[in-house]
């Protein structure tokens, strides 16, 4: 990945709609030059698509924390199940898979704090194989999220 390539992939993330001969002309490129170029980043996965930035609170989305996840079990079919639960919870923004204290680290969203609490008892607590969760609430998001730092590697 060269120079060009890093400013495609910032100006992207920035503005997913911005316009091929805008690109083009923010790197000196013919705009056909500039198309193959995303395409490729696109053909490799490394674009692996483009999205709107949604307010949640306009939304109706007031209520957001992270909920740890501990396992009681840590057979690979209570990880399956876990897993395969999660995903089917559309108030689950994102979970990882972590190493420490917890095994799982979820971002999860409701319309209020009433919300959220049922969202924790009633679907992730009810989860086989859930052992401990401990749930941190979001007072405001400081820094949100802008992207990759495509700047922090030197391939």
């Amino acid at each position: 990945m060269d120079k060009i390539d890093r400013h495609i992939l910032k100006a992207l993330q920035r503005d997913g709609r911005k316009k091929n001969s805008k690109l083009a002309k923010e790197t000196g490129l013919a705009p056909s030059t500039m198309l193959d170029r995303v395409k490729k980043l696109e053909d490799k996965g490394i674009l692996k698509g483009y999205r709107g930035v949604v307010d949640p609170e306009k939304i109706n989305l007031k209520a957001q924390g992270f909920a740890c996840i501990s396992l009681d079990r840590h057979r690979v079919k209570d990880i399956q199940v876990l897993e395969n639960e999660i995903k089917k919870i559309s108030n689950v923004r994102a979970c990882y898979h972590i190493a420490g204290r917890f095994d799982y680290l979820l971002h999860v969203v409701a319309p209020d704090l009433s919300d959220l609490g049922d969202l924790i008892k009633g679907k992730l607590a009810t989860i086989p194989g859930m052992g401990k969760i401990e749930t941190f609430l979001v007072y405001a998001e400081v820094k949100p999220d802008m992207g990759w730092p495509i700047d922090v590697t030197d391939d």
